[in-house]
């Protein structure tokens, strides 16, 4: 016997009245989820002071860019941000948007969270908003930006981070030398 909501009944009931809950809560939610997210955000930055959000919206009023830092992000920044890296993930959540965490690198060689980012598509004018909403949180330029080998990337950082060299992650080119050095035909 295992305990849902409304007391206690055999494993085989309480999974699908869970299922039945969690359907009801999200026919509740329905297309306002986007919505709930923005108002739980807002809130978070009126009363922590150090906690950046930023959001875009299309003309249909559907969200297309989320950005957020809170204060652990900020002092990572501030400690190890000469340095930042960004990738976008591709569209792999209920959504369909593009998450983009932004890293850097700590004394101890470890990755530390800057800030994240969702993205509804992966444009030059969806990047240069989201670097530009990094902008407007952390008041200044990395040095150096990290990134795969993304045109609309390389794009963005030249029109928003003029000052910020960009370069190529090792990764992405290894991987690509490889692909092309052993092809054999």
């Amino acid at each position: 016997m295992r305990k849902c909501y409304g007391g206690f009944e055999n494993v085989g009931a309480t999974v699908d009245d869970c299922k039945n809950f969690r359907k009801r809560i999200n026919s509740y939610i329905g297309e306002y989820d986007a919505d709930m997210v923005i108002n739980r955000m807002t809130d978070k930055k009126q009363y922590l002071a150090d906690y950046s959000f930023e959001y875009s919206v299309d003309d249909g009023k559907r969200l297309t860019g989320l950005f957020w830092a809170d204060g652990l992000c900020n002092l990572n920044y501030m400690e190890f941000g000469d340095v930042i890296s960004f990738d976008a993930t591709f569209k792999t959540n209920r959504y369909k948007m593009v998450f983009v965490p932004f890293t850097g690198i700590d004394n101890h060689c470890r990755n530390v969270t800057l800030s994240a980012g969702l993205l509804a598509s992966e444009s030059i004018e969806s990047y240069k908003w989201l670097l530009n909403s990094f902008l407007k949180s952390f008041g200044r330029q990395p040095n150096v930006v990290v990134t795969d080998q993304d045109p609309a990337m390389k794009q963005a950082i030249e029109e928003v981070f003029p000052i910020s060299r960009h370069r190529l992650c090792m990764w992405h080119i290894m991987k690509k030398v490889a692909d092309k050095l052993f092809v054999i035909d």
